[in-house]
């Protein structure tokens, strides 16, 4: 069916967003752009703390960073030492946030983004960046509820056997 190819498409083209957007030197050429020498690690965990206001509990960092709790705790001290991140102890848990100079990062970390998707609607018109940002918008929105659906078994008739035919 047609719109099986175009589905498969619009997979392929979002495996390739990602893969471009987490590319390890185009994470690095980003850092060197902050004051703060950066790896790729560093540099999503600024933002993923950035896009969650500011602040964000510990294990929701080290959950959305996907990374283990021991990776997680030696990614923040690195980044506290770096004056980027505080650690705030409350109660029983670790609240993650942006000291002044962690804000300024990430507000330079974000315009770095805005201009590499700028330049990369470079041509496009007005009303094609608009239509574009409202499916891209409502795509996001209905992804979390899809990706928890569970992947259908492919019927056994389908699946090609690995003995020989006698």
């Amino acid at each position: 069916m047609a719109i099986d190819r175009e589905i498969e498409s619009i997979r392929d083209s979002l495996v390739r967003v990602v893969a471009e957007w987490s590319r390890n030197d185009l994470q690095a050429s980003v850092a060197a752009e902050l004051d703060a020498p950066l790896d790729a690690t560093e540099v999503r965990a600024l933002y993923t703390v950035g896009a969650g206001g500011g602040s964000l509990g510990f294990s929701e960092l080290a959950e959305r960073a996907s990374l283990s709790r021991p990776t997680a705790s030696k990614l923040v001290s690195r980044m506290s030492a770096q004056g980027l991140f505080d650690r705030i102890r409350s109660g029983r848990t670790v609240v993650v946030r942006l000291t002044d100079d962690g804000i300024e990062s990430y507000a330079r970390l974000v315009a770095a983004g805005q201009q590499m998707v700028g330049e990369a609607l470079a041509g496009w018109a007005p009303h094609e960046i608009a239509d574009f940002q409202t499916r891209l918008s409502r795509f996001v929105v209905a992804l979390p509820g899809a990706s928890r659906a569970t992947v259908s078994p492919v019927p056994p008739d389908t699946v090609p056997s690995t003995q020989e035919e006698t």
